[in-house]
């Protein structure tokens, strides 16, 4: 039963994020409903019904396949055209912002709807035509007809809103804006879940656990928090997981501990729940929407590109996200109703997590002085919150290494004057034992 639940899983998780999902399952309906036309089409009551309305009936078989085609050819075109433009905004995408943003553009909800419904007119009027035969005068789907007509006016609405659509994501503020609220929602999700527990848990002593070793290959990315609860549940187990989400995995590397020793086939039932693909979703998890956002900002930074508005843009939004994850644990658990957590994981600490994500801003940034001044107003924001010993060190570990790029790449005597000022309003702020050392200024330009 827990295979069946982990293949289903896998299945829901590959189908939720397909281009194809919205369009299949749209035109399925459009299928249903025209066989529901066609179905009551030429019962007497309804047939008594058109002769009493005569308003926008077809009477005629030919007019009415003439519509019809008519129909087909110009959504048809509709189609073609809007595939094509979804085209172009992926390898824009791909070009001037980051790869990795391109499966969470793929599986925008909107535009998928719209291509549904145009297949699925498509295929409501394929098959009402089908429906007519030829030279019989009576039997005229009049009714599928004003149908199909409403359905290709929809059609032409949704195409405006489409381009409407399709213009604001190439803009790279729109993406950064889905990224970042995204990636909110995924952090006060986590908030509101630690809010209904009384007393956090802490990390197991699992020194002497045993270790079970991961059988394939792939970046661990999603968890089937039910089935391996369950399972955990069934064989009084705890377990711990060794490798943070987004992380690759090799086969063979230690994957999570078991608080006692189990048989090789509950061991395997407990591997089947890690799902592993290449995929970044930034609904899947707070990282990495943090990881997209510092891509698309690095990026921007890049020679080509050249344009370091969006990378201090994204610096801020971090800087926002940033101020929600120190308010929560470096551990995560998977809640139960009626126990104790059975499953804990690691999340990346703060200073990992500054590291991978403005770390890269800052290495490609180094030698623009307004990166340089954004980061370091990130890090004085920081230290307006509430924080603990580690992660107080930690910033200031950061905020060292802005320092350092700063003294080695600036050489502009106002833009070191600059650097000085920020580090002075990080050292009142932060209330150092050991304030943070200044730039040297040339005194000849002063």
């Amino acid at each position: 039963m827990s295979r069946l639940s982990n293949i289903v899983f896998r299945v829901y998780q590959r189908t939720l994020h397909s281009l194809a999902l919205y369009p299949t399952l749209i035109a399925l309906g459009f299928f249903v409903l025209c066989l529901l036309v066609m179905s009551i089409e030429y019962q007497p009551w309804l047939m008594s019904l058109k002769r009493d309305m005569d308003v926008g009936l077809v009477r005629n078989a030919e007019n009415a396949r003439l519509i019809l085609s008519t129909l087909v050819g110009g959504i048809l075109s509709l189609t073609v055209f809007s595939f094509s433009m979804v085209m172009v905004v992926l390898n824009n995408a791909s070009a001037t912002l980051s790869p990795r943003v391109i499966p969470g553009l793929i599986s925008d909800k909107g535009h998928q709807k719209t291509l549904g419904f145009y297949l699925g007119t498509i295929l409501y009027s394929l098959l009402l035509i089908t429906s007519i035969e030829q030279g019989n005068s009576t039997q005229v789907p009049s009714l599928g007809v004003l149908m199909a007509l409403a359905m290709g006016i929809a059609c032409l609405g949704l195409f405006v809103h489409f381009i409407h659509s399709i213009s604001r994501s190439i803009q790279v503020e729109y993406i950064l804006n889905n990224l970042y609220h995204t990636t909110l929602k995924k952090l006060a999700a986590r908030e509101a879940k630690l809010a209904n527990v009384e007393d956090i848990p802490s990390w197991p002593d699992d020194q002497h656990w045993q270790e079970v070793r991961a059988q394939r290959n792939g970046y661990f990315k999603e968890l089937n928090i039910n089935a391996i609860n369950a399972l955990l549940s069934e064989h009084d187990l705890r377990m711990t997981v060794m490798i943070h989400h987004g992380f690759f995995v090799m086969s063979g590397r230690p994957l999570f501990k078991l608080d006692r020793r189990v048989d090789e086939d509950i061991a395997n039932a407990l591997l089947d729940c890690f799902d592993f693909f290449i995929e970044e979703y930034a609904h899947s998890h707070y990282l990495f929407g943090c990881t997209q956002i510092s891509e698309i900002a690095v990026k921007a930074l890049s020679p080509g590109i050249n344009d370091p508005g969006t990378a201090l843009t994204a610096i801020d939004l971090l800087s926002v996200l940033f101020s929600k994850r120190l308010a929560l644990p470096d551990l995560d658990f998977a809640l139960l109703d009626d126990e104790p957590p059975r499953l804990f994981h690691y999340e990346l600490s703060l200073d990992e997590l500054l590291l991978l994500v403005f770390g890269p801003i800052r290495n490609y940034g180094r030698a623009d002085a307004s990166v340089l001044f954004g980061l370091l107003q990130a890090y004085k924001s920081l230290f307006y919150h509430p924080l603990r010993a580690q992660q107080k060190t930690d910033l200031l570990r950061h905020v060292r290494s802005v320092q350092e790029s700063a003294d080695q790449f600036l050489h502009n005597s106002r833009e070191r004057e600059a650097i000085n000022q920020l580090l002075e309003r990080i050292n009142q702020t932060s209330d150092l034992q050991q304030p943070l050392a200044l730039l040297a200024v040339p005194r000849n330009s002063l």
